[in-house]
């Protein structure tokens, strides 16, 4: 036997589903009647019956001057319900296009003080894309002495990803440590010329650009293709200028 809760998932709410049974059930009834046999209060059934009609599930009809109440034939609701079908379809194309114009549109994510900024720095391995190397440009000084042991975690989990890692780095020991260590970790590297130091470090990846003060202890990650792709530029032609 049907019931209620069944008919919800074609937009009916549980009140509205059966007030129509109990419509089917009695044929053409007063409001007095429905409600009595969905055992609703006949106050609220005024309000229901009147989404019923809208939605196309009840009309009413007239037996001289008395105003009855009487369910649309099941085979009428689902000639209705196909029918809106094929209107969603056609609007289908445009409403697709509609929801990529938004797609595209810059995301930008803020993130700020030290436990929350360590777990958004993961997303540079951890965000879901088929681009399996990171291009990196900073210092390395301030990420690893703040975060020596998550740090290590991190490498560990990179590499178990199997991303590369490419950077650009200021020529100091925590620099060098990157360098020495870059054949097995998957890492090349690359140095600013003697002197010179990045103040901030940011990351390129997939579709995101991730940039982090340390001093400030502030992340913002930008998702953007074309701002992605013009980092990832800028970068490549900073990484071929450098020996």
């Amino acid at each position: 036997m049907i019931t209620a809760p069944q008919l919800e998932e074609f937009g009916l709410s549980l009140k509205e589903a059966q007030v129509y049974l109990a419509s089917l059930q009695l044929g053409p009834a007063s409001v007095q009647a429905l409600a009595e046999q969905a055992a609703i209060h006949r106050v609220s059934t005024y309000d229901i019956i009147q989404s019923l009609i809208e939605k196309g599930f009840v009309h009413q009809t007239a037996q001289g001057k008395k105003r009855h109440l009487e369910a649309v034939a099941p085979d009428k609701v689902l000639l209705s319900l196909r029918a809106k079908e094929t209107s969603f379809l056609n609007l289908l194309p445009e409403l697709k296009a509609i929801a990529c114009k938004g797609a595209s549109k810059p995301k930008v994510m803020y993130f700020e003080g030290r436990d929350t900024v360590w777990k958004a720095y993961l997303d540079r391995i951890r965000h879901d894309t088929s681009d399996k190397e990171n291009l990196v440009y900073g210092t390395s000084t301030e990420l690893l002495t703040t975060y020596p042991k998550e740090y290590e975690q991190f490498t560990k989990e990179r590499l178990a990803r199997g991303i590369k890692a490419r950077i650009i780095v200021e020529k100091s020991a925590y620099g060098m440590v990157e360098a020495k260590r870059a054949k097995d970790e998957l890492r090349e590297v690359k140095f600013l010329p003697e002197g010179k130091k990045f103040k901030t470090h940011t990351v390129i990846y997939g579709n995101r650009v991730m940039t982090v003060s340390w001093e400030s202890m502030i992340l913002v990650i930008i998702e953007d293709q074309a701002n992605a792709d013009n980092q990832r530029l800028v970068w490549e032609m900073l990484w071929n200028s450098l020996k």
